[in-house]
């Protein structure tokens, strides 16, 4: 990858490098190259940095010269480290200020410090190797000077200096430009002859000089008598946008080239009619070529919502999308400009583009599909742990696992680590743990058909599958957290990096190694978004954390908690809510109706009778026709933290609600025990049913003793109970309970989501009311078959149109 640049302009406050900066940004942009306007030592993109800026600046907080000379530094070395990536993924930085305002200021002006050699080893230890590309130093009068910055920056620390000071000051960076051979450009005549002087330095790529300065200079006189720099060019104050606007260049084919003011036509790859004209006043149009060009990438070429065609990728879209925060132009211009017909063309465009913008929040903008086959259902928890993705696995509710695959094998996961003996024991239990569900499975379909209460003339295909699910339901209790599944998944280039961070950091091999897997076959997609997902600095760093940090906690639960197993608990426990009184958020409620302050409303309510407050939340809830009909946000203020013991099969479906909070769940193991559904001990099938849960126990006790808790989870079955907890707001227990309480939901987790319903009547009657399609209790079976019913209903409704469709056409 070719190496970006550290640019560098300087000298004194109102001198106009910020100026210069932006003229230089717009250049290289114009050039379409990747370029970062930043200010050392307080970057914009480090937290630190900014901190220890604000500190500094702030005069509520003396300090001596040492301590600036230090913090200075210290925030220095975080800036520069921003800068150093940046570089080294082949960004221009544009940067005001660096090493030489500390020595200008804390050295030269303040004088206080006289040790000259010791602030520039701080300086030194600060910066390391992390020297300019090209350091221009700007220069003007003093008087100048203070005119420029009178009504600028009134709070600051150095503003209110005498003259003196600012002299010492600029001959401190005159001083130094002449030590270190610098070019020195003066500023006090017109913005485009100074800029021309600073293009033509930027343009040759001045080569680094010497940092180490010797001597000192006395006064302004001593410097220019010594050795005066050339007068190559002035420049105004900063200055306004209009003139920006005119000195922007379109696209010069090489830097020599360009000239600034320079107004020229975006050219397409191979027509002789432009796509895009650039204006005087600034303004571009889009030419009728374009829009022929743009219609096979856009939906629209003259509207003003669009979205794009499959023939532009999601990761040039993204790119372009980066573009919004710098460019004024409709993105089209853009997307004309810089990448319809160049990306194919140049490999490293949408890199540059990305690194220069922003690929942290640009990750959010592009998504990719990617499915995980057999992975095992362990797994398939650690695959779905994230919040802003979106899954869909295999159901263990609707399909046999009855069959072998082509090999004659189960379709079970077996830990690489198991070896000898008891890899030998774990597949002849798995085998046998396989052979009674397959068993089971049937027998259950057979009794369920044998004993409906639906007529015979009605037992259609709606009626299978409702039998099916029904037995499925039963029986899936029987299958081990080893079992395959296929997983599907959608996420940002940032959510899927952070699974990969998160598979890799697992403890558990299946993951670690499905975390390197999707790596390699991200970045076969997406690999603009993927580079930083494994490298020591970045990835590696987090892997590291999230590792160690999960391994020292665990010590410390295994050196501070008992080692005994708790007792049975009810399964559904409330442990805290807030607000105590639903009423509470009555404020809330009416804030986004009023213009008073929060506390104020708060005040106001307090004082309200209670019909009052309650007409107000019943207004808020409204007439609710059904449950995708959700009360406004203000509900999420109300929080309901809950301990829950489950069978795995529920926790499995429940825990795919994405917008909760506080989600985790202890180390699958049989020690909380089970219990056989009704419907197995109808069928008769209780012996061969309890035959599988002592299997389990045997096998998860061998895998225990040899390789710990960890592995021998795989023997863990959908039927043993669980314990997790979960944090839900009122707004998403509407969404939850009422969804997992309907009649065609699994019995478990629909009797789980009515007891949590209880428990939320109990302490917010008002709000457990309004969840009016919680469901208490229908027959299974016609619940069930209604669903399958109306299914069956949609879909011939749409083979119909479809065969009205085809009837029309011909």
């Amino acid at each position: 990858m070719t190496r970006g640049k550290y640019i560098v302009v300087e000298g004194a406050e109102g001198v106009g490098k910020t100026t210069m900066v932006q003229l230089l940004a717009k250049q290289l942009q114009a050039a379409q190259l990747p370029v970062k306007i930043m200010r050392e030592p307080d970057s914009q993109n480090d937290l630190t940095a900014r901190a220890i800026r604000h500190l500094t600046q702030d005069p509520r907080y003396p300090m001596n010269t040492r301590t600036e000379v230090l913090l200075y530094n210290a925030a220095r070395s975080q800036s520069l480290g921003v800068i150093r990536e940046a570089v080294s993924n082949g960004v221009i930085c544009l940067v005001d200020r660096s090493y030489l305002t500390t020595l200008a200021i804390q050295y030269y002006g303040r004088g206080d410090v006289p040790d000259y050699q010791t602030i520039n080893d701080i300086i030194n230890f600060a910066v390391s190797d992390m020297q300019p590309d090209l350091m221009v130093v700007l220069d003007a009068p003093v008087t100048v000077l203070r005119e420029r910055v009178r009504e600028r920056f009134a709070a600051e620390r150095f503003d209110n200096l005498d003259e003196a000071f600012l002299e010492r000051v600029r001959a401190g960076y005159l001083w130094e430009a002449k030590q270190r051979g610098l070019p020195v450009i003066y500023a006090t005549d017109d913005i485009d002859t100074v800029f021309r002087q600073v293009w033509q330095h930027v343009a040759a790529t001045l080569a680094i000089r010497d940092p180490h300065a010797k001597s000192e200079p006395q006064s302004i006189a001593e410097v220019l008598a010594a050795k005066p720099p050339v007068q190559v060019a002035a420049v105004e104050p900063p200055i306004t946008t209009s003139v920006v606007e005119t000195i922007e260049p379109a696209a010069p084919a090489t830097a020599e080239s360009s000239t600034p003011g320079t107004a020229a036509e975006a050219t397409p790859p191979s027509s002789a009619e432009p796509w895009t004209i650039k204006h005087n006043n600034g303004s571009t149009s889009i030419t009728p070529a374009g829009k022929i060009e743009l219609a096979k990438y856009t939906t629209n070429t003259d509207g003003s919502i669009y979205s794009f065609t499959p023939q532009m990728s999601p990761v040039t879209v993204a790119a372009a999308m980066a573009r919004l925060s710098r460019r004024s132009d409709d993105m089209r211009v853009t997307l004309l400009d810089e990448f319809i017909g160049k990306v194919e063309k140049d490999s490293q465009l949408l890199h540059r583009v990305i690194t220069a913008y922003g690929d942290d929040s640009v990750q959010q903008l592009v998504g990719q599909h990617f499915v995980v086959e057999g992975a095992s259902v362990l797994l398939t928890k650690k695959l779905e742990w994230g919040r802003l993705a979106a899954y869909l696995e295999q159901s263990t509710r609707y399909i046999y696992f009855d069959q072998k695959d082509e090999a004659g094998h189960y379709r079970y996961y077996t830990p690489p680590e198991l070896k000898g003996k008891l890899r030998a024991q774990y597949v002849r239990t798995m085998d046998q743990i396989f052979d009674i569900y397959s068993d089971l499975v049937q027998k259950m379909t057979d009794h369920v058909r044998r004993t409906s209460t639906v007529p015979k003339a009605e037992q259609d295909g709606a009626w299978r599958s409702a039998t099916k699910a029904q037995a499925c339901d039963a029986i899936r209790d029987l299958l081990p957290l080893a079992t395959k599944a296929t997983v599907g998944i959608f996420a940002s280039g940032q959510a899927f990096e952070s699974l990969v961070m998160h598979l890799l950091s697992d403890e558990l091999e299946e993951s670690r190694r499905a975390g390197q897997e999707l790596l390699a076959e991200g970045r076969k997609i997406i690999p603009v978004f993927l580079e930083r997902a494994d490298k020591p600095e970045r990835g590696g760093a987090t892997i590291a954390y999230r590792a160690n940090t999960r391994a020292y906690v665990q010590q410390l639960a295994e050196q501070l908690l008992p080692s005994t197993h708790a007792s049975p608990t009810e399964p559904v426990q409330l442990v805290s809510y807030t607000p105590h009184n639903e009423l509470d958020i009555v404020a809330d409620i009416l804030y986004e109706f009023s213009d008073l302050p929060l506390r104020d409303l708060q005040h106001a309510v307090s004082t309200w009778p209670y019909e009052q407050k309650l007409n107000v939340l019943k207004a808020y809830i409204g007439e609710r026709l059904n449950r995708r009909h959700r009360p406004g946000r203000a509900l999420e203020k109300i929080h309901y933290s809950f301990d829950l013991t489950a069978k795995y099969g529920a926790f499995k479906d429940m825990q795919r609600h994405r917008m909760v909070d506080d989600l985790g769940w202890q180390e699958f193991s049989p020690r909380l025990g089970y219990d056989v559904p009704k419907l197995v001990e109808e069928a008769e099938l209780t012996e061969q049913f309890e035959r599988a849960f002592d299997l389990s126990l045997e096998l998860y006790s061998a895998l225990q003793a040899a390789h710990g808790r960890i592995i021998a989870q795989y023997a863990v079955l959908h039927g043993h109970n669980v314990r997790w907890k979960v944090t839900i707001n009122a707004r998403e227990a509407f969404q939850m309970l009422e969804l997992r309480s309907s009649p065609q939901g699994h019995p478990v987790y629909r009797k789980l989501a009515q007891q949590m319903h209880a428990k939320i009547a109990e302490v917010h009657p008002q709000l457990a009311e309004a969840m009016i399609f919680m469901n208490q209790g229908e027959d299974p079976e016609l619940a069930r078959l209604a669903a399958e019913r109306y299914t069956q209903y949609k879909l011939q409704q749409l083979n119909g149109q479809a065969t009205e469709d085809t009837a029309a056409k011909k």
